[in-house]
């Protein structure tokens, strides 16, 4: 029956198919949470990582782990390899470019889909499941030669996966639609084509199963799952065209016994249909697997890098409830750098008490400042390749925030990175400050693309493509720069510190400054002048700056051309710690993309944003806000440190390095106020 519902859309050219259940509905942002480009999109993207002696479990992907549930696995993930499976460090690319899904499996809430294993020994009898997901996890794709199992209760199709929609029936109801997802992604690979998963979409009050027949009717995933990924993991289309590809898979899998030859007859006759309705298939692509590789660190406007990202789902789905496992989180953080001062000459660190997470919970919740943090993105970044500290900052910001990700490069991890206490490629480790935790969350930018700090900002842009969802904001800091983050931020608007106006030192630098805003705009019109995401922050360039009066600071007269004000030295700004809100970061992330380019100083670029977007910070120093030390100011900063401002900047984790020998001054002036 399903087959001739699909034949019907298609032949009345239907572009896109949505397969959804009669208990599932709509949740959250519904189907506009799916992405409808056909030519082009970005974010992250998972690929298989070639170890030497590896196996398939290198090859899977559990996308429930991805949205934060490691402890679950979607029905038809190859059981032999839940135990051990995880998604390695390396695994996740982040890319500028790619081309978009031709599947896309959205995550359900509540009743997922998950295997009668999992619903026996975790549903209630009655009401089933009430599974919840990390909220701000983003979609991502993966690549060819990588695969998870996808269902038909929440699943979009592109015109180009049409072919893919056939469902065997020779196999029980539980295994057809798993089957399917397997068989559909090998001929999708062969297609340089690709499936994706998105954030939670839709919600399934589930209709009444027994478990155990459930269970019965599973046998052949529990056993066959790994076999058929094994299968297909080596299998290469002999053939020249995609309805051939497709009619000589269905050949195979009826061969190896996972399905019946009435199955692999049934698709020669789902092929011809297709063709006689004028259905066309997609191209065979060799050597789709070495698409959007990583790219050099040299190469400055590399598309694709290394990435990794891990969510738990810490905080309740009910914001006005108390988050006890995230206060857990942090006690344990603090209790890590409460050791590590315990071993300084600090006066203070061995009267620090916690209290209990419920406590520390209850507590929070009554404070806005903090709420609203756990609803923003931490940026932390780098000028030079990631050396000691990380661990450090870890305990300090990781449970205050959404998420902490830290942006700067980092280098290339092996497959037992998890197993070190410091990552591989840091000259002497890092095991004076607590070690780091695994898995973290990073941006890889090489030292090229840093540029000793001075193009930085390109971090925002870079978060930007990872599509981060329901967060209220991005607020970016150095390393070396304390953020007191207990303080209130209006996160509705662009936050900095600003300089008085004039040219500074970088505008008449003519590489950073003047020269580079002036190639940073030719892009506008040259290279860019087609690309329709340049041309539409263009479009929002001019409507920003053309929402108040600007005025040339030399000249004293009005400037109105767009082009013409990005030129004036209207001032610039101590970039080491900003807030982007989500409302602005697409068009600060695009500035950031196309300034990195240009080759804008970093506190050129911040000053420009500070100024064409509405924003808060003061003409001069503030000293309530970030305040900056120079020269015998940085060797006496606990004279300068107090708990008000919203941070210090700078305070080197190198002067901490060795115990007994100045930590002590950061146990007790910052670590617990």
């Amino acid at each position: 029956m399903w087959l001739f519902c699909y034949l019907y859309a298609i032949a009345n050219g239907a572009q896109w198919i949505y397969d959804t259940d009669d208990d599932n509905k709509p949740f959250g942002k519904g189907l506009e949470q799916f992405e409808y480009a056909t030519d082009r999109t970005r974010g992250l993207r998972f690929a298989t990582l070639e170890w030497p002696n590896g196996t398939i479990k290198e090859s899977l992907f559990n996308p429930y782990r991805h949205f934060g549930r490691p402890d679950m696995w979607p029905r038809g993930f190859p059981l032999e390899h839940i135990k051990k499976h995880d998604h390695h460090d390396g695994a996740y690319r982040l890319c500028r470019v790619q081309r978009p899904s031709a599947v896309q499996q959205g995550i359900v809430q509540k009743d997922p889909d998950v295997d009668a294993i999992f619903r026996l020994l975790h549903a209630e009898p009655t009401t089933g499941l009430d599974e919840s997901f990390n909220e701000f996890a983003p979609p991502v794709i993966l690549a060819p030669g990588t695969y998870a199992p996808w269902n038909s209760q929440n699943t979009l199709f592109a015109r180009s996966a049409f072919f893919g929609l056939f469902l065997p029936t020779t196999v029980a109801f539980r295994v057809t639609d798993i089957w399917r997802s397997y068989f559909t992604q090998a001929l999708l690979h062969a297609a340089g084509e690709t499936v994706s998963f998105v954030p939670v979409n839709a919600i399934q009050k589930r209709n009444a199963h027994s478990y155990l027949k459930d269970f019965d009717d599973e046998i052949d995933v529990y056993d066959k799952a790994g076999e058929i990924v094994e299968f297909i993991v080596e299998w290469e289309c002999q053939a020249e065209t995609m309805d051939k590809c497709t009619i000589e898979l269905a050949n195979h899998f009826a061969e190896k016994g996972f399905w019946g030859n009435e199955d692999a007859q049934l698709v020669v006759h789902w092929v011809h249909d297709l063709q006689k309705i004028g259905y066309t298939f997609p191209a065979v692509r060799r050597g789709a697997r070495s698409e959007y590789a990583i790219g050099e660190d040299k190469d400055l406007t590399r598309n694709c890098r290394r990435a990794h990202v891990s969510f738990t789902n810490d905080l309740p789905v009910n914001n006005s409830m108390p988050a006890e496992k995230r206060a857990a989180t942090k006690i344990d953080n603090y209790g890590d750098l409460k050791d590590w001062c315990d071993k300084s000459n600090s006066s203070t660190s061995k009267e620090w008490y916690f209290p209990a997470p419920d406590q520390l919970a209850e507590a929070t919740l009554e404070n806005k400042t903090l709420t609203d943090n756990y609803r923003t993105v931490a940026i932390i970044t780098n000028n030079w390749q990631w050396g000691i500290g990380m661990g450090m900052l870890q305990r300090m910001y990781d449970a205050n925030f959404a998420m902490v990700i830290f942006c700067g490069h980092y280098p290339k991890q092996g497959k037992d990175a998890e197993k070190k206490e410091y990552p591989e490629g840091m000259a002497g480790g890092d095991l004076t400050y607590p070690n780091l935790k695994r898995p973290i969350n990073y941006i890889d930018l090489s030292n090229e693309e840093v540029r000793h700090g001075y193009w930085v900002y390109y971090c925002l842009s870079k978060v930007e493509e990872m599509k981060i969802q329901n967060v209220k904001g991005y607020v970016m800091f150095s390393d070396d720069a304390i953020f007191n983050f207990w303080n209130p931020l209006n996160l509705d608007i662009f936050q900095g510190t600003k300089r008085g106006p004039g040219w500074g030192p970088w505008w008449p630098n003519k590489e950073v400054g003047w020269n580079a805003m002036n190639r940073t705009i030719q892009l506008f019109d040259g290279k860019y002048k087609n690309d329709p995401e340049v041309q539409h922050f263009v479009k929002e360039l001019n409507r920003e700056i053309g929402r108040e009066t600007r005025i040339d600071i030399a000249t004293k007269k009005i400037v109105t051309d767009p082009n013409e004000y990005l030129m004036v030295g209207d001032g610039w700004v101590i970039a080491d710690w900003m807030y982007v809100p989500t409302a602005n970061i697409s068009f600060v992330g695009m500035f950031a993309q196309l300034a990195h380019e240009g080759g804008l100083f970093l506190e050129l670029f911040a000053s420009k944003m500070m100024h064409i977007l509405p924003s808060e910070g003061a003409h001069d120093v503030d000293k309530t806000r970030v305040l900056f030390l120079w020269g015998g100011e940085r060797s006496r900063w606990d004279t300068y440190y107090n708990a008000t401002l919203q941070g210090l900047h700078p305070i080197k984790l190198t002067n901490f390095q060795m115990l007994n020998t100045g930590n002590y001054y950061y146990c007790d002036e910052i670590a617990f106020l």
